[in-house]
């Protein structure tokens, strides 16, 4: 539904039901709208063509008339709710022809010249009239602008391989932390051979950086710049100083142009030296008042330099018909089907999708798009993560609208070493996953758990900088109880519900969880570095527990014996290659498998999507607890 005509249909009547709208305009969602330039393409490899094109939009004709005031300006990429949101030092953008014009006389360009396509994805009414807007005043700067629909996978993979001008999309977080923001909408892929961050004065610093880039972030000043001597800097007085140097590692750098958006680069494919060393300084290290001053300076350099145009941060609301009840709000915009529940009296209607009908055991949601994939190691869009968070269980999860914690779910319990980058895993006993295609079920253990997570970086597809770059999988195995227990005796650390402990032995650490059920097995994962937000990335949908045998068929047990039990996960290689040639992205990506409440039964390309509930789903008790039903 537009949100511009979203007020026409709510109090729409069906007998003695109407259509609902739940909205508080206090609360923020974490959703954000943008404008995407292609920074390593004439003439968005401009600076100053960037900044001329963004004092050309009408802001506040798109936020009111096109969004229907249910967002708010957005100046930065960091949104209102996340640590390194700041307004101090930003600038504001406003539809400001004269200046956008100046700034293209200064840039030197011919604007005469270029034609700019501006895409988006095809039924998604807000971006269609966002663009048409956008064609109307950047024509006046002198550009031809035409205007293109894609559906959606095909403006993805046109996007991520660097195919584009310009294309308008949102972002949802995959996890709650501002390096979800960061990293994939800013980092430009830059590798390091020195980072380091310290705290310093100002005399200091030309003794250790060889230029210098100053960020005041109001509490703070943070200092970034390659590595050397000499730098000139003039460094507000009375405030904590952070300098971040580094050195580039060129071999390891890989170039714009063989970049994959949002995998290896962000989506502008920008680079700049000095915001990605902030980027990589930022999740690399726990200080969160270090953290929030660097992530302060990456939110004001992103608004320096707009390669990314920000537009809006949407508002809380909630609309449907009022026989729905029990649906809830999470940072996230995922809820879990299963969880919603209709009056008894719900109208039986057909619904046009075959014999089905809407009724009080059948939910009906209308949406657009497409998801990207059914594979989760693939998808990287709301659509598909929404399909898996109901036919998934991930390791960990977020309970309903609790997000300041994850609660065990695939994992029954976890600790790691005292510097955060060795986390144990013990996977719950008793979990299958369902293969509805050949009705067929099989046993999930420690084995399948860490297959799921090392095919994820494997693969290389668009998710999959969420693995790679913070977990070694290759360097990840499986453990027998018997030797995690061992390990346990020496001490680890452990995070349950909000509490941190120490824990010395598998009795104690299940004591901990309040967990006295079967296991099977335990996943030890290997960081490459320390980082706050592992737990929410395990809680992300595209981790998804997947079958091993039914992703390998034949090769199943071959596989296993290579890898010796999991032991060396690098032995997997030889069955799966990186890329969508890979044959168990080909079986995933169209049949996929079910581990969580529900699992696909039907669907039909760009039509419809069937779940039905899952007769294997290890909580199954839980629909007894909530509804009395037994599936």
């Amino acid at each position: 539904m537009p949100l511009d005509r979203l007020n026409e249909v709510v109090g729409t009547r069906l007998g003695n039901y109407v259509i609902e709208l739940k909205e508080d305009p206090s609360l923020l969602r974490l959703v954000i709208e943008y404008i995407v330039l292609n920074a390593n393409k004439e003439p968005f490899n401009n600076s100053l063509v960037r900044q001329a094109l963004a004092w050309a939009v009408p802001y506040d004709t798109i936020l009111t008339r096109v969004y229907a005031n249910r967002y708010v300006r957005l100046y930065s990429v960091m949104p209102k709710g996340l640590p390194g949101y700041t307004e101090y030092g930003i600038v504001k953008y406003t539809y400001n022809l004269t200046k956008a014009r100046e700034l293209i006389r200064k840039s030197g360009i011919d604007p005469s010249k270029y034609t700019i396509v501006i895409n988006y994805n095809l039924g998604n009414d807000q971006r269609a009239q966002t663009a048409a807007l956008l064609a109307n005043t950047w024509g006046q700067l002198g550009f031809k602008v035409a205007t293109e629909p894609l559906n959606w996978p095909t403006l993805l993979s046109k996007t991520e391989h660097g195919d584009f001008d310009v294309y308008i999309i949102g972002w949802l977080p995959d996890y709650l932390d501002p390096d979800d923001y960061a990293s994939p909408l800013f980092y430009g892929g830059t590798r390091f051979k020195v980072l380091n961050v310290m705290e310093t004065s100002a005399a200091e610093i030309p003794n250790l950086l060889a230029s210098a880039e100053i960020f005041d972030v109001g509490d703070a000043v943070v200092v970034v710049g390659p590595r050397g001597t000499g730098a000139k800097v003039d460094v507000p007085s009375g405030k904590k100083i952070y300098v971040v140097q580094y050195e580039v590692d060129f071999e390891a750098t890989k170039p714009v142009e063989k970049s994959v958006g949002f995998v290896d680069i962000n989506p502008a494919f920008y680079r700049n030296y000095d915001v990605d060393a902030l980027i990589v300084a930022a999740r690399t290290h726990f200080d969160p008042t270090l953290r929030e001053a660097l992530y302060k300076a990456i939110s004001i350099a992103s608004n320096r330099d707009p390669a990314i145009i920000w537009l809006g941060q949407g508002k809380f609301f909630m609309h449907n018909w009022n026989w729905v009840q029990g649906r809830y709000y999470t940072p996230l915009e995922l809820y879990r089907y299963d969880l919603v529940w209709e009056t008894s009296d719900a109208p039986v209607v057909n619904i046009g999708v075959k014999d089905y009908k809407n009724g009080p055991d059948t939910y009906v949601i209308a949406t657009i798009g497409w998801p990207q994939s059914f594979d989760p190691a693939a998808s990287y869009e709301s659509f598909g993560w929404d399909i898996f968070t109901q036919i998934g269980t991930t390791l960990v999860t977020f309970w309903r609208e609790n997000t300041e914690y994850v609660v065990p779910a695939g994992a029954v319990a976890w600790a790691h070493d005292e510097d955060g980058t060795t986390w144990y895993f013990v996977v719950r006993g008793g979990m299958k996953a369902y293969d509805p295609w050949n009705n067929k079920a099989y046993d999930i253990t420690a084995v399948d758990v860490l297959f799921s997570i090392w095919r994820i970086a494997r693969l290389y597809l668009d998710p999959s900088w969420m693995i790679f770059t913070y977990v070694d999988v290759n360097a990840s195995s499986v453990l027998t109880e018997d030797e995690f227990k061992q390990i346990l005796a020496q001490g680890l650390v452990t995070e349950h519900a909000g509490k941190s402990y120490t824990v010395k032995s598998w009795d104690e650490l299940m004591k901990t969880f309040g967990y006295s059920g079967p296991t099977a097995g335990v996943v030890k994962l290997k960081l490459t570095q320390p980082y706050p937000a592992i737990l929410p990335i395990l809680a992300a949908p595209f981790t998804m527990i997947i079958s091993m045998e039914y992703a390998l068929g034949d090769k199943y047990q071959q596989a296993v014996a290579d890898s010796n039990n999991g032991k060396n996960p690098a032995a997997w290689a030889k069955y799966v290659i990186s890329g969508e040639d890979d044959a168990t992205h080909k079986l995933l990506h169209e049949k996929p498998i079910s581990t969580g409440p529900y699992y696909v039964a039907d669907y039909q390309q760009d039509s419809y999507i069937v779940l039905r509930y899952n007769p294997y789903y290890w909580n199954a008790t839980l629909w007894q607890q909530l509804y009395g039903f037994k599936p």
